[in-house]
């Protein structure tokens, strides 16, 4: 395990100066989990969101506001009833990390880092109609 930049954390998120240390530490081991294993060059920067993602999550929750799934459709007074709209997230993890501004940036960036297409071994014109010179494969015949 690498060492979590916390200087360089509470440099980037101020809002998170009452947490103490050893939270963020705790729970930037946590949210390691979340960003190892992504070979992306931003590794940290990904590990730094997340950890705020995570701290901000708890922190709602200690406020009370963080129970709630979604938005609210309707309420009932009387004999209480809440229904709540569906996400509007393609899936259930960009809809947990879009509760927050630092969810949403791990997306965009973890995004990013994921673009482009990944090539596997072998000759590249296995991949291609034509040669790597450009030619026709097997000079345009069929065999």
């Amino acid at each position: 395990m690498q060492a979590f930049p916390l200087d360089k954390f509470r440099i980037l998120f101020p809002m998170f100066a009452t947490v103490t240390d050893g939270i963020v530490l705790a729970v930037a081991e946590w949210a390691e989990c979340y960003t190892s294993g992504r070979g992306c060059k931003c590794n940290e920067q990904l590990w730094m969101l997340i950890t705020a993602h995570l701290l901000q999550l708890r922190l709602n929750a200690e406020a009370g506001n963080g129970g709630a799934p979604g938005a609210i459709a309707s309420a009932t007074i009387d004999k209480v009833s809440v229904s709540f709209q569906a996400p509007p997230a393609a899936d259930s993890w960009s809809h947990w990390l879009n509760l927050t501004p630092y969810g949403q940036q791990f997306l965009a960036l973890a995004k990013s880092c994921a673009a482009g297409g990944v090539y596997v071994g072998g000759l590249p014109e296995r991949a291609a109609f034509r040669n790597v010179g450009g030619l026709s494969i097997r000079g345009g015949r069929l065999r």
